[in-house]
């Protein structure tokens, strides 16, 4: 277990191909705003400013790197949130959620009461969501740190545990597909029928 400060950014290549994607977007904006639909400008204007204030937002990100989470001894800070302690952490859980038609990885921590806790802006929003009011996207870093992170946080709730005397729940990533279990059933009514045909020969 970690005795230091320990520091985790976004992967700056993620965050490149979000700006390259958010010029893209920007020019798209563009095209249509003067070039296709004239007569309807100020609609595709609200869409240019908001492509140019994500584009903005993500260069500041790229030149100046934000920690996405900090880790010490006793809590861990999640982007610009307020620190939560380990011992306000009730279970953790480890997820792909569905974000724009894809599957993302990210480690989801449940929090125990927190009845004096000031919630930030984003976390109101996505309390009800299912990445929830505290929650890590792996997907948004590279897979060592990814791995690291998720080491250390078990590593720091195991501690945590040993000093409740409580063991602090860790789920294993749920899996949001069923086709295969479909696949052994199918298979599984395969046998039973080859078996009956069988039994029905070795009758004759």
């Amino acid at each position: 277990m970690t005795k230091s400060t320990v520091t985790f950014y976004y992967s700056r290549k993620k965050i490149g191909l979000y700006l390259l994607l958010n010029f893209g977007l920007l020019a798209l904006a563009a095209l249509f705003t003067w070039s296709i639909f004239p007569d309807y400008a100020p609609i595709y204007l609200y869409a240019l400013i908001a492509c140019a204030i994500s584009l903005f937002s993500t260069l500041i990100v790229f030149i100046f790197p934000m920690p996405l989470a900090v880790l010490d001894d006793n809590q861990i800070k999640i982007d610009h949130n307020n620190p939560l302690r380990w011992s306000q952490i009730k279970r953790l859980e480890e997820q792909d959620v569905d974000c724009l038609g894809v599957n993302r990885s990210i480690l989801k921590i449940i929090p125990t009461s927190l009845p004096n806790y000031k919630k930030s802006l984003m976390q109101k929003i996505t309390d009800s969501s299912r990445f929830g009011m505290f929650s890590i996207p792996l997907y948004a870093m590279d897979e060592k740190s990814a791995k690291r992170i998720t080491k250390l946080i078990k590593d720091h709730l195991k501690e945590q545990a040993k000093e409740k005397g409580k063991p602090v729940k860790v789920s294993a990533k749920k899996q949001t597909s069923t086709k295969p279990a479909k696949k052994v059933a199918v298979s599984a009514k395969k046998q039973t029928k080859k078996k009956t045909v069988k039994k029905h020969i070795a009758k004759r």
